[in-house]
C-alpha cells in the first residue's frame, strides 16, 4: 500500500471496496479511482493505442491522456472514463482496455516493432492493395484494433435526466480565482450559479501548502465554500463538467452521479448573461525520449495525489521541473511524503532516455556542462509550464493566441459574454489569481448595471522560464492518447502536411477523448522548432464541444422509447376505443386507424368504411390538423404574403384552400384559410407540418415583418374536431339542432359558421378530404365526449360508421388529394400538383422569386398523375419506379416517375395510385411499367387524371 498514515481529504473510517481487472483493491471515501489506484500500488493501468506500450497515470484531473478503463456499476458499463475524473464508489469493478491477454502481458505491444511502417499517416499508405483485401482482410483487422473501450451490448438501465437553470453570473471553475469572483459577485447582489467538475469546490487550493490571509490555501476554500453555500442567491453545483459555450450566453454541463441522486448524470443547459471562465491551467508535459512510462507523472497531480489523498506514487524520485518554485515546491511535498529525490534536474540539462518495462526505474540526462548522468528511481515530476484551458472560450470561434511571453496559447481580450480569468488567461500567481477574479466580477456586474464601474487593472499573466529541457534521440511523445511522437510531427512536415489543420489529421494529434488537453502547445513548439516559424502564426486547430467527453445517455436524457416523443391522444381518443378503434402511431399521435367489426379483416373493415362515407354516413377524427388562429388589423395581409394563393376578396363566413411555399419555390404545405371577421382567421395545417408551419408563421411575424399587427395563437390543442361526411352528412347536422341556417344557400361548400348545436359551443366548416359532402365540426376539447355521442346517437338513423386513417387515405386517393406532409419530397412546385392556377401574378408571397427560376418554370416536371393497373385488376406495387420498358438485363433503367401511394379502390373496384411522372400532363393513356424493389414486382399501369372518383365534383353539394 502507498497510503500515508495520516493528512488527505478523505474518509479514513469508511472503507470502499472495488477491483481491478478482477483484483480486490480498497479506497475511501474522497477518492477517486486513479488515487485509489495508486494508493494500491498500482502503476499500469492502460495499453497505449497504436504501440500498446504501457501506460499509467500522468496527471489528476480531467487532461488525463492515458488511463482510460471500463467502469461497470450496477446499472452496466461505460468504456473509456478517465481514472482520474471518477469519484470512488463501493463494488465499482474496473477493468483496462485495449489488451489481449492481460494488461501485463499484452501481445498488441509487438506493433511497437514495426517502427517506421507505423509511423504518421501509415494507413493513408497501406491497405490499398489488392484492393479486394479492404473489405475481407484489412477493414475486419482494423476495426477490431481501433479503439481504445468496448461498449456494452446489455441495455442501459442507467437514468438520465435534463435540467435548465438561468443567472446572472456563471463562474465555471472554483479555485483561487472562481470562488473569488464567485463572492464577488453574489455578496453584490448577482443571481450566481458556480460550476465545478470536482466533487468539492477549491481546485489546485486543495493541494496547496499556500496560505491565503493567515490561513492555510484548504481552509480559505472552505471558508469560501461555506460563505457561497449560505448566500440564496448562489447555487454551487460540484461534480458538473462545463463542456460547451453556446450563443447568446448559453453553456451546457453535466452533472454525474453524485450520493443521494438516482440518475447517473443530468445535462444542464445554463442561460447566464456573464460567464466568468475560471477553469485554471493544465500542467505541460515535457517531451524527452520514453516519457510515457508509467510512474512519470505531471508534478502538480504529484503534489494533489500526496496533500489531497494522501498518496505517495513511488519511494525515489527525479524531478524535473522548469520553473524553480514550482521546482522546489515539488521536492518540499515529496520529501515531506518521505519520498527520496534521487535527483533534481535544471532547466537546461537535456533526457536522454528512461528505463523500465511496466513502469520507469531510471532515468538518464546530460547536465548543462555536458556530463552524462543515469539514477535509479520508480517516479519521475516532470513539468515544462502551464498552459491555460481557455477550451470553452475558443468554441465561439475567436482563436486563441500563442504568447512568448508564457509559452502558451492565451485568449485575446474580449467583451463578449465569456471572460477568461486566472489560470485560464495564464495569471498563475495566487494572489493575483484572487485578485483577477475580484476584477472580473467587478467588471462584469458594471456591465450588467448592478455595480459602479471600478476603474481596477487586472494583473497580467505569469511569464514562464525562456529555457526548457533538452531532448535526446528517441521515442519521445507529444500526444499520449494517440501514440503521436516527435518524429511523426516531423514526418508530416517534410511530406507537405505543414499547415496545422492537416498535421492534426496526418498524425491524429490533438484527437480522440483528450482534445489535445496535454498535447496542443508542446505540437506547436514542435512545429516551430522543426520549421523556424513563428509559434504565433502556427495557431491551433477548431476547439469545439464537448470538452471532455460526455456520454449519449446524458445528451439523450430521458427521451429514450416511449419518452423519446410525448404519446399525443386526440379528445375523441377514449370515445373511440369505447367504439373498438385501432390504433396507429401517426407522427407523435395516436391516431385511429381502423374500427373492425368482430371477425373483419382490416382490408374488409377499410372497406364496409368507404362504402359507407360514399353511400350513407361517416365521421372522421381530425384533431390532429393544425390550428392557427391569426388576429388584427394585419391579418390579412400577413397571410397574403405567407400564402401564394390570391385571397384578398374572401369574404367573413368563408375559407379558401391555401398552399404555402418555401423560400425556394416548392411546396412546404397547404390548408385551409377561415375568415370569421374582418381582423379574424382561422388557419388549418397538415398534421405532419402543423409544427413546422406555426414555426415559420411566428419566425416571420417577429423577425420578417415585424411592422405588421398581428397576433398569432396556437389554438391546435384547444379544439376538438370531427368530420362528419357522406351523402346524409347535411341530416345529421340538421339532426344535431345547430342555431344557424344550414341549408345549401345559406351554408355552401367552403365555408365556416360560428354557433351551437344542441347547446354546444361550435365551429363548423363545410370542407371535403373524401369528396363527400362534409362538415368538420370543432368544439373546445373539453365537450369532444359529448359531440361524439351526440354524433354517434343521431346518425344511428344513416348508419353512422366510424372511420379512421386507412379509410381517410382510401377516400383521398381516390380524389386524387396528395397528401403534402408525407408523400411530397419538397422538390416540388404548385404546377407539379396541378395547381398552377392558384399561384397569384399579381402580389408578393414568401417563395415568388424563386419560384421563377427556369429550372422550376420547364413543362417536362415531374407532375402529378394518377395510375390504373392495364388489366384492370392487378395490383399496383407500392414504392415502384415509373419505367417506359420492362426489367431486362442491361443494366440500370432510366426512370421517368415514381409512386406516392398506390391502393385497391372499394369503390372503382380496382387498383389506382397516384405519381409524379415527367411530363406527365402531356401523356394521358401512356401504358408505363412500375417497377418496386421492395415488393419485387412489375406491373403495366396506365397514366390517367390523378381524380378517379366524380372528376367533377358534383357530391361535394348533395
Amino acid at each position: 500500500m502507498s497510503r500515508l498514515s495520516d493528512g488527505g481529504m478523505i474518509d479514513r473510517e469508511i472503507t470502499l471496496n472495488f477491483t481491478f481487472d478482477g483484483q480486490p483493491m480498497v479506497g475511501h471515501p474522497g477518492d477517486t479511482i486513479a488515487s485509489a489506484l495508486l494508493a494500491n500500488g498500482q502503476h499500469l493501468v492502460a495499453r497505449s493505442i497504436k504501440y500498446h506500450r504501457p501506460r499509467g497515470i500522468m496527471s489528476a484531473g480531467l487532461e488525463e491522456p492515458s488511463a482510460l478503463v471500463t467502469v461497470r456499476d450496477e446499472t452496466g458499463s461505460t468504456p473509456n472514463l478517465k481514472v482520474t475524473e471518477v469519484s470512488l464508489r463501493d463494488g465499482l469493478e474496473v477493468s483496462s482496455q485495449n489488451n489481449w491477454p492481460s494488461l501485463t502481458y499484452d501481445r498488441g505491444a509487438t506493433l511497437a516493432l514495426g517502427g517506421k511502417s507505423l509511423s504518421a499517416g501509415f494507413y493513408y499508405k497501406t491497405f490499398k492493395w489488392p484492393r479486394k483485401a479492404w473489405q475481407t482482410t484489412y477493414a475486419p483487422i482494423i476495426r477490431k484494433a481501433a479503439g481504445h473501450g468496448e461498449v456494452d451490448a446489455t441495455p442501459d438501465t442507467a437514468l438520465y435526466d435534463k435540467r435548465r437553470k438561468a443567472c446572472d453570473v456563471l463562474v465555471i471553475g472554483s479555485g483561487a480565482t472562481g470562488l473569488s469572483a464567485a463572492i464577488t459577485a453574489a455578496q453584490s447582489g448577482a443571481t450566481t450559479i458556480v460550476l465545478e467538475q470536482d466533487s468539492i469546490l477549491g481546485g489546485t487550493l486543495l493541494s496547496s501548502d499556500a496560505t491565503i490571509a493567515e490561513q492555510t490555501a484548504t481552509h480559505w476554500a472552505e471558508d469560501a465554500a461555506d460563505a457561497l453555500v449560505s448566500l440564496s442567491n448562489v447555487t454551487v453545483m460540484t461534480s458538473t463538467l462545463a463542456f460547451g459555450q453556446y450563443d447568446h450566453g448559453l453553456v451546457q454541463a453535466v452533472e454525474q452521479q453524485t450520493a443521494g441522486s438516482a440518475a447517473r448524470s443530468i445535462l444542464w443547459k445554463i442561460r447566464a448573461q456573464k460567464i466568468i471562465l475560471a477553469a485554471g491551467a493544465i500542467e505541460r508535459p515535457i517531451v524527452f525520449p520514453g516519457n510515457d512510462r508509467p510512474g512519470i507523472m505531471l508534478a502538480g497531480a504529484l503534489q494533489t495525489y500526496v496533500r489531497r489523498f494522501a498518496v505517495v506514487p513511488g519511494k525515489r524520485a527525479v524531478v524535473a521541473v522548469a520553473e524553480p518554485n514550482a521546482r522546489a515546491d515539488t521536492i518540499r511535498t515529496l520529501e515531506h511524503a518521505g519520498v527520496e529525490i534521487a535527483a533534481s534536474l535544471n532547466a537546461g540539462d537535456q533526457i536522454l532516455s528512461t528505463q523500465g518495462r511496466l513502469r520507469v526505474s531510471g532515468l538518464t540526462w546530460r547536465n548543462t556542462q555536458g556530463h552524462r548522468q543515469k539514477v535509479a528511481c520508480d517516479l519521475v515530476a516532470m513539468s515544462a509550464g502551464w498552459m491555460p484551458t481557455a477550451h470553452l472560450f475558443a468554441q465561439m470561434g475567436q482563436p486563441l493566441e500563442f504568447d512568448a511571453n508564457t509559452q502558451s496559447l492565451l485568449p485575446p481580450q474580449t467583451d463578449g459574454p465569456l471572460r477568461p480569468v486566472g489560470g485560464a488567461r495564464g495569471v498563475l500567481n495566487l494572489r493575483d489569481c484572487i485578485a483577477d477574479g475580484k476584477v472580473a466580477a467587478h467588471q462584469v456586474l458594471a456591465e450588467l448595471q448592478m455595480h459602479k464601474h471600478l476603474s481596477l487593472t487586472p494583473p497580467a499573466p505569469t511569464a514562464t522560464p525562456p529555457q526548457g529541457f533538452g531532448s535526446g534521440k528517441g521515442k519521445a511523445f507529444v500526444d499520449f492518447q494517440n501514440d503521436v511522437t516527435r518524429d511523426d510531427i516531423a514526418l508530416a512536415q517534410r511530406e507537405g502536411y505543414t499547415d496545422i489543420e492537416l498535421t492534426k489529421r496526418y498524425t491524429t494529434l490533438g484527437m480522440g477523448t483528450d482534445q489535445g488537453k496535454t498535447s496542443w502547445t508542446n505540437g506547436i513548439l514542435e512545429i516551430a522548432a522543426l520549421t523556424g516559424e513563428d509559434p504565433a502564426k502556427i495557431g491551433h486547430t477548431t476547439y469545439r464541444p464537448a470538452y471532455s467527453p460526455v456520454s449519449l445517455g446524458a445528451l439523450i436524457g430521458t427521451e429514450v422509447g416511449e419518452q423519446m416523443l410525448p404519446t399525443r391522444r386526440t379528445p375523441f381518443h377514449a370515445g373511440f376505443e369505447k367504439l373498438g378503434c385501432v390504433y396507429q402511431t401517426s407522427g407523435d399521435w395516436l391516431y385511429s386507424r381502423y374500427f373492425p367489426k368482430a371477425g373483419e379483416t382490416m382490408e374488409q373493415a377499410i372497406t364496409r368504411e368507404c362504402h359507407a362515407v360514399r353511400r350513407g354516413l361517416g365521421c372522421v377524427d381530425m384533431s390532429t390538423l393544425g390550428k392557427i388562429d391569426v388576429k388584427g388589423p394585419d391579418a390579412l395581409e400577413f397571410l397574403s404574403r405567407l400564402y401564394c394563393n390570391n385571397f384578398a376578396k374572401i369574404k367573413v363566413g368563408r375559407l379558401r384552400y391555401a398552399l404555402m411555399l418555401r423560400e425556394d419555390g416548392y411546396v412546404f404545405d397547404d390548408g385551409t384559410i377561415a375568415r370569421l371577421s374582418d381582423t379574424h382567421f382561422v388557419v388549418t395545417a397538415t398534421t405532419a407540418n402543423a409544427g413546422s408551419v406555426w414555426r415559420h408563421m411566428r419566425k416571420s411575424a417577429q423577425l420578417d415583418w415585424p411592422e405588421l399587427d398581428v397576433v398569432l395563437t396556437s389554438v391546435s390543442d384547444h379544439w376538438a374536431s370531427l368530420a362528419i361526411a357522406g351523402p346524409h352528412a347535411r341530416d345529421l347536422l340538421i339532426a344535431l339542432n345547430p342555431d344557424f341556417d344550414v341549408s345549401p344557400a345559406a351554408f355552401p361548400f367552403a365555408s365556416v359558421r360560428e354557433g351551437h348545436l344542441g347547446g354546444l359551443p361550435v365551429r363548423v366548416f363545410s370542407v371535403s378530404f373524401s369528396g363527400e359532402l362534409s362538415y368538420e365540426i370543432n368544439v373546445p376539447a373539453g365537450f369532444a365526449d359529448t359531440l361524439l355521442s351526440r354524433v354517434i346517437a343521431g346518425g344511428e338513423q344513416w348508419d353512422i360508421t366510424p372511420y379512421g386513417l386507412e379509410t381517410l387515405d382510401v377516400l383521398r386517393i381516390e380524389k386524387g388529394h396528395l397528401s403534402i406532409g408525407t408523400e411530397v419530397d419538397g422538390r416540388r412546385t404548385p404546377a407539379d400538383l396541378g395547381l398552377g392556377g392558384m399561384v397569384s401574378h399579381t402580389k408578393g408571397f414568401v417563395g415568388r422569386a424563386l419560384l421563377q427560376r427556369k429550372a422550376l418554370q420547364k413543362d417536362n416536371r415531374a407532375q402529378l398523375v394518377g395510375l390504373e393497373s392495364k388489366d384492370g385488376a392487378t395490383p399496383i406495387p407500392i414504392a415502384a419506379h415509373l419505367c417506359t420498358a420492362p426489367l431486362g438485363n442491361g443494366g440500370p433503367m432510366q426512370t421517368c416517375g415514381y409512386l406516392t401511394a398506390a391502393i385497391h379502390s372499394p369503390t372503382l373496384d380496382h387498383p389506382i395510385a397516384l405519381a409524379f411522372l415527367e411530363d406527365g400532363q402531356n401523356r394521358m393513356g401512356e401504358v408505363l411499367w412500375a417497377h418496386s424493389p421492395i415488393a419485387g414486382k412489375s406491373v403495366q399501369v396506365r397514366v390517367t387524371a390523378p381524380c378517379a372518383y366524380d372528376p367533377k365534383g358534383e357530391r361535394l353539394n348533395a
